[in-house]
């Protein structure tokens, strides 16, 4: 398939994005993972530093999804492989402000679950992802 240099510019921003966010939600699943959040207590002063910095990974990860939403929809009018892609990141980003809100209203059990189910999710979108980027690239 021959791209136009401004079609491989915005898969290769695309790419980098999706590198990002895989290892941002890597990184959260095994904070998930590792940590038991049941002993943090609220009352010590670094539970405060540890949700601070956890919920800022969060809204980091959220972010780049949006970037990613936003950079899918613009390829998949130019390119019909980038229609999976979408349709499977919007329903990530609605378990993503799931977990987003769990953390918030501190249930940090139920959140913590539902990272590791979302990176778990986003870890195959990753791979076709990467299928195509190959193909394209």
């Amino acid at each position: 398939m021959k791209l136009s240099k401004q079609d491989k510019e915005h898969v290769l921003a695309f790419l980098m994005q999706s590198s990002s966010l895989h290892d941002l939600l890597e990184i959260l699943s095994n904070i998930c993972k590792n940590l038991d959040l049941n002993y943090l207590n609220p009352r010590i002063k670094h539970f405060r530093y540890f949700q601070f910095t956890f919920f800022g990974l969060i809204v980091k990860a959220k972010g780049l999804l949006d970037m990613m939403l936003f950079k899918s929809e613009f390829l998949e009018k130019n390119l019909t492989d980038f229609k999976e892609i979408y349709v499977k990141l919007q329903n990530l980003k609605k378990g993503m402000e799931k977990a987003y809100n769990l953390i918030n209203k501190k249930k940090m059990d139920e959140g913590k679950k539902e990272i590791i189910k979302i990176d778990n999710e986003y870890f195959k979108i990753f791979q076709i992802i990467n299928e195509i980027a190959n193909r394209m690239i």
